[in-house]
């Protein structure tokens, strides 16, 4: 992990990565007011790109995931929620990084309208549950999703692949639950209502 002393320095560290240009050129804009998760994957990924965000915008960025408590009796422990709470408590934009896994069901971020998933789940139900945390009833604002994705002219770079992975994982999880065509009849004589 590479340890910086000011913004300059972390902007600098950024931009050796097109993915980590891209993200940063994602917060400059979304920096109006309005909050961001970025979702990763990788415990050292999340910690060094919370000490390069927290002195590039000048944030204290809280981090949630496995290492987070789900819950606890003790009323000063920062459980998931709790920190949830004081990153929507804040007026002006901030930044939330979350790991998908972590993101699972009973979290909801409604005080986010955007977000990053800078490393992809493996698993595309895992990555639109994280997704669905700002898809919740109290959402005021537009909803974005990013996923930053590195081309290159002459060959697949890993992330095409791992998109296209992901949405043949979809597609073949769509037609298994959603037949195409279900009549109505044929739903009557599946519940035995067929006269």
């Amino acid at each position: 992990m590479t340890i910086t002393n000011n913004a300059e320095q972390a902007v600098e560290l950024t931009q050796e990565s097109g993915k980590l240009t891209i993200v940063l050129q994602l917060l400059d804009r979304i920096q109006q007011q309005e909050k961001v998760i970025l979702f990763m994957v990788t415990k050292r990924l999340q910690r060094l790109l919370k000490l390069w965000l927290d002195q590039i915008y000048g944030l204290d960025i809280v981090v949630i995931n496995g290492d987070t408590k789900a819950v606890s009796n003790k009323t000063d422990d920062l459980t998931r929620k709790k920190l949830i709470s004081q990153f929507e408590e804040k007026a002006s934009f901030n930044v939330l990084i979350m790991s998908p896994v972590a993101a699972g069901i009973g979290l909801t971020v409604v005080g986010a309208n955007h977000v990053i998933h800078l490393e992809r789940h493996w698993n595309p139900a895992k990555e639109a549950q994280a997704s669905d945390r700002i898809y919740r009833i109290g959402q005021k604002k537009p909803v974005f999703i990013h996923l930053p994705t590195l081309t290159h002219p002459q060959h697949d770079a890993f992330d095409v692949h791992l998109d296209r992975l992901l949405r043949s994982k979809l597609m073949l999880k769509d037609s298994v639950v959603t037949p195409e065509a279900v009549r109505e009849n044929e739903i009557s004589r599946a519940l035995g209502l067929d006269s």
